[in-house]
């Protein structure tokens, strides 16, 4: 992704954080009764590139992506919560390998990544408006999508298409425990029901092949519902 592009997406998400603050207006200062309730978020984020510092000589750099979230929390009181969540994102990267035997290789492709996370959360007011901060563990499993090994093939009848075979082919994988801090804005409209929330996100994983521990950052905007 150019740098243009990516400066425009991060002008859209500052202003989306100034809507958030509009829309508290004369309102913002309305309590909110959070305690007890269970809430369920759709979501949307933004994975900043970075550099990942594997076993030298090879390189890598990821690329700036979307990806997409499901979450769920419960609230202790109105401040306090804890929350869960499942992210996927399909994310470009470019890299340079050095095999055991043959010259030096740049390769370029898209990995899927899948999280699961549990937080807790700190709401700092109880208004319609609040700021957030977060913290909690995961576990990341990747899929580079690079090919690790011969093809498969299975075939079988099928009602409708007749005789189909199909071909598979196994892929490197690795998974990783990973950890995370945020920090952000949260909007509950005048239903008391559904909310906004933007955030910033760093979040660290645990590679086995890195030589430190490579953060991705991302920005985050969900939408949810309380029940």
């Amino acid at each position: 992704m150019t740098i243009t592009n990516t400066t425009r997406i991060l002008k859209t998400i500052s202003l989306a954080a100034l809507a958030l603050a509009l829309l508290a207006g004369a309102s913002a200062a309305d309590a909110q009764d959070r305690e007890g309730r269970w809430e369920f978020t759709l979501g949307t984020f933004y994975q900043l590139g970075t550099t990942l510092d594997v076993e030298a000589p090879s390189t890598a750099e990821t690329n700036n992506d979307f990806g997409f979230s499901l979450g769920s929390g419960y609230n202790f009181n109105d401040n306090l919560a804890a929350n869960f969540g499942l992210q996927w994102a399909g994310v470009g990267y470019d890299a340079v390998v050095f095999p055991e035997e043959g010259n030096i290789t740049s390769i370029s492709g898209k990995y899927d990544a899948f999280t699961l996370s549990a937080n807790v959360v700190y709401n700092f007011t109880d208004n319609q408006l609040t700021p957030y901060v977060g913290a909690g563990i995961g576990w990341t499993w990747i899929d580079t999508n690079i090919p690790d090994g011969a093809p498969s093939t299975g075939c079988w009848w099928d009602p409708w298409w007749g005789y189909v075979c199909y071909t598979t082919y196994p892929t490197k994988t690795a998974s990783a425990f990973s950890y995370q801090a945020t920090l952000g804005l949260r909007y509950t409209f005048d239903s008391d029901n559904t909310f906004l929330r933007l955030g910033y996100t760093s979040q660290w994983m645990d590679f086995d092949n890195t030589t430190s521990t490579p953060r991705f950052d991302v920005i985050a905007l969900d939408f949810g519902w309380m029940f």
